[in-house]
């Protein structure tokens, strides 16, 4: 690549500030890495957040950001299953390693070839880009915090025998929830959600078989109804908005409890570390990633979520991230970079 390529960068100087543009060299190539040349960017509560209180940031300045989409431009030793050219999708592991190479928020960025896809015809940059770090949450909530088998990868269509098992996704309308119902599907498992009224179609076209609304009073008996309903008891959960307000609905579905105080018992409670995936569950980054999203992306198993370009490249990601900080219901916000 020649040296005269720009890196520009949008980079957060210090704890707090806002992001500014800055050129930054391009990014070096490890072994089992790629770099990309980035045409969408994807924006996460988790950048404002650490934008604001510093989560997860080592040292200043830093680069934010996990979802991107773009161009293979270079290969490390060791990657076979990619060459300059392909369009891919990657979860850009910035927040783990704390490496500003790793960071999506720049023209430019390495990432694990083990966690990367290759984006179908079907697919633009801008779909691509929603759908890095949510596939990395439904992964291991389902395939490493609860265990489950991984579908099988020689397939591209749903469990043709699912199981008599009922999860629940309070928040199925976030990016992250949405992600986990299809997962959840694919699994085998029957799908439970809340979210919003205007939401509820879209969520049984995910393979939700019941959505309720999660402002109702009866919230809990409306679930446990449809539970009954089906047939299928509720035995797993999700909890994708994960406050004090929505964990004690949750915790009383599973127990089918009047406790709204305490985790019931017989309820166990586990924190999703979505980071696993580039380090402990690597293996299972590379099932997901390189065996199974593509052939689910280009079938219509998995479809992303519904996109809202933020208008300005990295000049507009701030306004992005001031927006996701007050609130977005059922899209993402996506910066688009030109060629």
């Amino acid at each position: 690549m020649s040296k005269s390529v720009s890196n520009l960068t949008a980079v957060l100087p210090s704890p707090g500030s806002a992001l500014i543009i800055q050129e930054r060299a391009i990014p070096s190539l490890g072994s089992g890495e790629m770099l990309i040349r980035n045409r969408a960017l994807a924006i996460n509560p988790i950048d404002w957040k650490r934008q604001v209180y510093g989560l997860a940031v080592s040292s200043y300045p830093t680069v934010l950001g996990g979802d991107i989409a773009g161009v293979v431009v270079g290969v490390g030793p060791g990657v076979t299953s990619f060459k300059p050219g392909d369009r891919v999708l990657a979860s850009a592991p910035g927040i783990l390693t704390g490496n500003s190479d790793h960071g999506a928020f720049q023209t430019y960025t390495t990432v694990m070839a083990a966690v990367a896809t290759k984006i179908p015809d079907n697919i633009t940059f801008s779909e691509a880009a929603t759908l890095p770090v949510v596939v990395s949450t439904a992964a291991i909530v389902l395939f490493d915090v609860l265990g489950l088998p991984v579908p099988d990868p020689e397939s591209t269509a749903a469990n043709t025998n699912p199981t008599k098992t009922g999860i629940l996704v309070w928040g199925g309308a976030s990016s992250a929830g949405s992600a986990v119902i299809q997962f959840a599907r694919l699994a085998g498992l029957t799908v439970f959600a809340t979210a919003s009224p205007q939401h509820h179609d879209k969520i049984r076209a995910l393979g939700a078989t019941a959505v309720v609304d999660y402002r109702s009073p009866t919230v809990v008996e409306d679930l446990l109804a449809a539970a009954r309903e089906a047939g299928t008891p509720i035995t797993l959960a999700l909890d994708a908005i994960s406050t004090e307000e929505t964990f004690p609905l949750v915790a009383r579905v599973l127990a089918e409890s009047e406790d709204a105080s305490a985790i019931p018992e017989g309820v166990s409670v586990q924190w999703v570390a979505g980071q696993r995936i580039w380090k402990e569950r690597l293996d299972l980054g590379s099932l997901v990633f390189n065996k199974l999203l593509g052939k689910w992306l280009e079938t219509g198993e998995v479809v992303p979520a519904k996109v809202q370009v933020v208008e300005g490249g990295l000049s507009g990601l701030q306004a992005g991230m001031d927006e996701v900080k007050k609130g977005v219901s059922g899209v993402k916000l996506v910066v688009e970079l030109d060629e």
